[in-house]
């Protein structure tokens, strides 16, 4: 009579091993049945036309702020001369393309959101206050230095319509983008000139106080002790 034979001791290799077996199979029997391999083609297909939009898109958001970047140099020649309406529309004897269109067709590019500044800053110049004041509210661009000088042009319209308490709130936000912006000294200055101005010395003398231990060294802060014994006491 033969004799039983010691039952063999499975590792743990070989234990991994027959589940990744066993999982192949499975995979292999699943995706065998008809309408699972339409679900994998369908997933993939998607996949695919996902890549390829979004190359498209970012390739066409890249020529398109080229575009508006060439367009904006074009235009920042009349800028620069005064020349706030031609600016605006443009002047199409020279082929120059106005601020107001390229807002208007680029404005979602970072050279679009540029010129959303300038554009502003003309109508401020003609004193168009709400369309300035529109234009500055609606840059939304990264780059903190433009930023600011929006939120300084939101706090100089506000001035120019006499509310200064507004305004001074608005330059003081200018000044608080990031400190390294170089516009920070002038904008804390006109936060601490329209306080005054208004008659509220608690924050005339709070910015004041700031300004002096940021940049004690700053040439507007000689300016601004002018206002000092408006709300010293």
């Amino acid at each position: 009579m033969s004799s039983l034979k010691a039952r063999k001791k499975i590792t743990h290799k070989e234990i991994k091993q027959d589940k990744l077996v066993t999982k192949y199979f499975e995979a292999r029997n699943w995706f065998e049945n008809d309408e699972n391999k339409k679900k994998v083609y369908i997933a993939a297909g998607v996949l695919v036309v996902l890549v390829v939009v979004g190359f498209l898109y970012f390739s066409n958001k890249k020529a398109k702020n080229e575009e508006a970047e060439t367009k904006l140099s074009a235009v920042i020649i009349l800028y620069e001369q005064g020349k706030y309406p031609e600016s605006i529309n443009g002047d199409p004897a020279a082929n120059i393309t106005g601020l107001s269109q390229i807002v208007n067709e680029y404005g979602s590019t970072e050279s679009g959101e540029t010129a959303k500044l300038y554009l502003a800053n003309c109508y401020f110049n003609i004193k168009d206050y709400d369309n300035a004041l529109k234009q500055f509210e609606d840059y939304g661009g990264d780059n903190d230095i433009i930023k600011a000088s929006c939120l300084s042009g939101i706090a100089a319209v506000h001035e120019a319509k006499g509310d200064l308490k507004k305004a001074g709130e608005y330059y003081e936000k200018a000044a608080n983008v990031n400190k390294d912006v170089v516009i920070n000294q002038e904008n804390l200055f006109y936060a601490i000139r329209v306080y005054t101005t208004a008659g509220d010395k608690e924050n005339a003398k709070r910015v004041f106080d700031k300004f002096k231990e940021l940049y004690p060294k700053s040439k507007y802060l000689n300016e601004a002790k002018r206002f000092e014994a408006e709300f010293k006491n």
